[in-house]
């Protein structure tokens, strides 16, 4: 099953990556989230990014609290082995409409980002969420440039990747989002690394939006 899952996702988003490497890179994710038991102080997990914190949007109980650390551990793994300047791992909200930042690693992030049209001009988190689609700048300066991408905030990066976290019919529970300083950082070893992420936050992010693991409205 998960070699098909990690085909499947290679081939709907378009990525030549080598599906035996990013099933590697899924199973090494797959056990940092299942062993998930690292003591991790609450104030990080419960803590939230940019000031917007998840108890606000989530019940405040244990069976979330092991979720965010899962999620938290997960993220924190990919991002030290990545060189990238920050990290953030979103969870969509459907009624609510936003992506809520769930957990961060390096620079600050956004915590809360709306779904619609506006704000997904002016971060690729949004746009991948609202679309089911990865989006990858590889110079964000000309996607700028070519307003592709919207905002002063992007004045200091320099290449930038959202990946959607999707259910096997394509439904999106949340999104990865990477930023490094330099141009074209994420080759093909570091899309490999992060689509791994990618696709083992599926399961703590379905349970944390409370969604069914058969839906039939794909996207969604």
């Amino acid at each position: 099953m998960s070699d098909t899952l990690v085909r499947d996702y290679l081939q709907t988003q378009g990525l030549r990556l080598s599906a035996d490497e990013v099933h590697m890179a899924h199973l090494a994710a797959q056990a940092v989230v299942a062993m998930g038991q690292a003591e991790i102080d609450r104030s990080v997990l419960w803590g939230g990014v940019g000031g917007v914190v998840p108890s606000d949007y989530l019940p405040q109980d244990e069976e979330t609290e092991k979720l965010l650390k899962q999620v938290f551990m997960a993220l924190d793994s990919a991002w030290e082995r990545s060189g990238a300047r920050s990290a953030a791992v979103y969870l969509r909200l459907r009624e609510a409409g936003v992506l809520l930042g769930l957990a961060q690693r390096g620079e600050a992030a956004e915590g809360l980002l709306l779904l619609d049209e506006e704000t997904g001009w002016r971060h690729l988190a949004s746009r991948s969420a609202q679309s089911g689609w990865l989006n990858l700048a590889d110079d964000v300066a000309r996607w700028l440039e070519f307003d592709e991408l919207r905002g002063a905030a992007h004045a200091g990066s320099g290449s930038q990747m959202a990946l959607p976290v999707t259910l096997e019919n394509g439904m999106v529970l949340g999104v990865v989002y990477v930023e490094a300083a330099e141009k074209n950082a994420f080759d093909a070893a570091a899309q490999t690394a992060w689509v791994g992420l990618a696709l083992a936050l599926a399961e703590p992010l379905r349970r944390l939006a409370g969604e069914d693991e058969a839906q039939e409205d794909g996207h969604g």
